[in-house]
């Protein structure tokens, strides 16, 4: 059987992030998502880096996600 995995690694720019609690509810969204491997929000400076399976999700799904949360995430471009 083959592996059709796809890891990919994307840094967001989060924002309407007021505080940490609101972090936290990002957090919990996120280990919801079928696919995601790591995560670490930094809700200083805003910034979400996300490790994950693009065979199972994908970047539109986790700025959907996000949305749902009342915050913006843009992919920020290497």
């Amino acid at each position: 059987m083959e592996n059709k995995s796809k890891d990919e690694e994307v840094t967001f720019k989060l924002e309407g992030m007021g505080c940490g609690c609101e972090a936290k509810i990002v957090e919990k969204r996120l280990k919801a998502l079928k696919g995601v491997k790591t995560y670490n929000i930094n809700p200083i400076s805003n910034w979400l880096k996300i490790s994950f399976d693009s065979a199972l999700v994908s970047t539109d799904d986790i700025k959907k996600t996000i949305a749902k949360c009342g915050i913006t995430a843009s992919p920020v471009k290497k």
